[in-house]
């Protein structure tokens, strides 16, 4: 999970500033063990011929590789619903768990990137989500569908992903990964 210092960060302001102040750091602290408590982290993933993928579901940057690892990470519907009930009570401590979130589901990301490189031996370009430079967000969908995960990930008309604490990503495999 991520270090308090990046979330810290996410929220905008400065660790220091957060760890001299008693009730903010608290509040802080909880945050971080209620989303260790409440999110659910798991990653779909599979490989594809680049064959098998439309050009357009490719960012312009990673083609060319012969086969794509694609993969959707979340943290579940839990850490949602949590960042909605704690908005009618504390704008702060939504806005703490929102940031951790974030910085968790980039985290599950890494760790899982890091595992399928050592575990398949595999060298890799950096992944990529839709919605930067030329890959439409609402590719979302493609790669939701690909992955079988409709019933449990849903992409709404404009790409975006519910829950919320969702991403897809590609990376492109280089020869002889």
């Amino acid at each position: 999970m991520p270090q308090k210092r990046i979330y810290i960060a996410r929220v905008g302001a400065r660790h220091s500033q957060i760890v001299s102040d008693d009730t903010l750091n608290r509040d802080a602290n909880e945050i971080y063990m209620l989303g260790l408590k409440i999110a659910e982290p798991v990653v779909f993933w599979d490989l594809f011929e680049a064959s098998q993928l439309q050009p357009d579901w490719i960012p312009s940057r990673l083609k060319g590789h012969p086969r794509y690892l694609i993969f959707v990470s979340t943290l579940g519907p839990r850490i949602d619903e949590e960042i909605e009930n704690l908005g009618h009570s504390s704008v702060l401590r939504a806005h703490l768990l929102d940031a951790w979130a974030s910085e968790a589901l980039e985290k599950l990301n890494d760790t899982f990137e890091n595992w399928f490189r050592k575990t398949y031996l595999a060298r890799t370009t950096r992944r990529f989500s839709p919605g930067y430079e030329d890959l439409h967000i609402t590719v979302n969908k493609h790669y939701v569908a690909l992955l079988g995960l409709q019933n449990r990930i849903n992409v709404l008309s404009s790409g975006v992903m519910i829950p919320r604490k969702t991403t897809t990503c590609i990376v492109g495999l280089e020869e002889n990964s």
